[in-house]
């Protein structure tokens, strides 16, 4: 699931789940599809629903200065979002790029490695990532880095989320449909060159959640918590110190992940190189507080939040905005996805996804929306906060509707589309909002 359409395609399942087996069959399918919605990181526009027998609806998700405000809001009923799209706002960041290599592969973008340079993987089957190339957006031309092997003797494994550091670039595999505990870790140099295989781990080192690396070790944090790392030469993994109950975030900063209640917020932010320390000024009643060093994001019930640490400088966006509600609403370290009803809407129950800016207060609208009130769009695969976000402009989506029993059903189908890739690159965007 790595597209809009194998999204759709996941939420068909869990309608169908609905229907055989009820809402509690519902919610187990849901469980079932947590880590392969973690795995993929595609994101649908927070208002996608699949509508089931009975009227029930199945909803699957995945949890500078002070400037004035940074969304304008018409007035009527219901209130509509003014949002140029990227390409108006940050026309430097959007280009086209087919979503094939020569030979067929697909691609699935991972992260902007500069500017104009996309790091990209080409998978020869569904989820088979074969190996890694890079987009030049200047020089409209891809070149490949290296293979991304697989261990020899394991069944079912796939390689998951990558991350680009200065030297190398690093990822990690599993075989998540076995239920076993197991994962490996790899490197390739940056410029491209031969894959590496670091070593193995097992139990709960295994629950990688994210990872990073630097000159000399790749470092992941777990789903319990703790941070651990293994030399670029191998070795044995072992625990940061003072890293007990973090989460990565994007190395070398980590924070807790603290629930009070049904509320889940970061309080510290920490930096594992240095041991230095932060604590994060949480607003009552905000949720999903999310930190690094630039900026917070959370959510209250004013609407969404973009703050410093401190909460000295703290801007708060109109109520129609909100936070698409997973681990994932961060873009690079000054971006936010959100979710907003668009000024032109094809149907009442449209939502835009849109890039808010906090460093600069731009705010700019990404994916498609199609007469059916779908809107869909892919994000970039790295394990830090990816800066890329792409889009088919000629995937077309609509409904077939029929009846079953006194109810009606709709299924939400796809046709054309899959050569080219409409894409932002966050890293071509400065503070100046150029």
């Amino acid at each position: 699931m790595r597209s809009e359409e194998d999204l759709i395609r996941t939420l068909r399942t869990a309608a169908d789940q609905v229907r055989s087996d009820g809402l509690a069959g519902a919610v187990a399918a849901r469980r079932r599809a947590r880590r392969i919605r973690q795995r993929v990181q595609v994101m649908l526009a927070a208002a996608a629903v699949v509508a089931v027998a009975g009227g029930t609806t199945a909803v699957l998700s995945s949890g500078g200065g002070q400037a004035g405000p940074a969304v304008t809001v018409t007035s009527g009923e219901p209130s509509r979002l003014e949002v140029q799209p990227a390409a108006e706002v940050w026309p430097k960041a959007v280009f086209k790029m087919p979503a094939k290599a020569a030979d067929g592969w697909k691609y699935r973008p991972i992260t902007g490695m500069s500017p104009t340079e996309v790091l990209l993987i080409a998978e020869s089957s569904f989820e088979k990532a074969g190996r890694l190339e890079v987009y030049d957006s200047a020089a409209k031309s891809a070149r490949v880095l290296g293979d991304v092997p697989a261990p020899t003797n394991v069944r079912g494994y796939y390689a998951q989320n990558f991350e680009v550091g200065e030297k190398h670039i690093a990822w990690y595999g599993e075989t998540p449909n076995n239920g076993d505990k197991w994962a490996d870790f790899w490197i390739m140099p940056r410029e491209g060159g031969e894959a590496k295989q670091l070593g193995e781990v097992t139990g709960s080192m295994a629950e990688v959640e994210r990872i990073g690396v630097t000159d000399d070790s790749v470092v992941w944090s777990v789903r319990s918590g703790g941070v651990y790392r293994v030399p670029l030469t191998g070795g044995t993994p072992q625990r940061i110190a003072g890293s007990d109950g973090l989460h990565l975030l994007s190395w070398p900063w980590a924070g807790d992940r603290t629930r009070r209640g049904d509320v889940t917020n970061q309080h510290r932010l920490v930096n594992l190189e240095t041991g230095e320390s932060k604590d994060v000024q949480v607003p009552d009643g905000a949720k999903g507080m999310s930190c690094l060093p630039d900026w917070c994001f959370a959510m209250t019930k004013e609407g969404v939040i973009a703050q410093r640490v401190d909460g000295f400088v703290r801007k708060t966006l109109p109520s129609e905005l909100t936070l698409m509600g997973s681990d994932d609403d961060r873009l690079g370290t000054r971006f936010a996805l959100l979710s907003g009803h668009d000024s032109t809407p094809v149907s009442e129950s449209t939502a835009r996804s849109i890039v808010f800016d906090a460093a600069t207060g731009l705010k700019a609208g990404v994916g498609k929306v199609w007469p059916n009130g779908a809107s869909a769009l892919g994000r970039g695969v790295s394990s830090s906060p990816t800066t890329i976000i792409y889009w088919d402009e000629d995937r077309e989506h609509y409904d077939v509707c029929g009846s079953e029993g006194e109810s009606k059903t709709c299924q939400s189908k796809e046709r054309g589309g899959g050569k080219e890739f409409t894409v932002l690159n966050l890293a071509a965007v400065t503070t100046k909002g150029e």
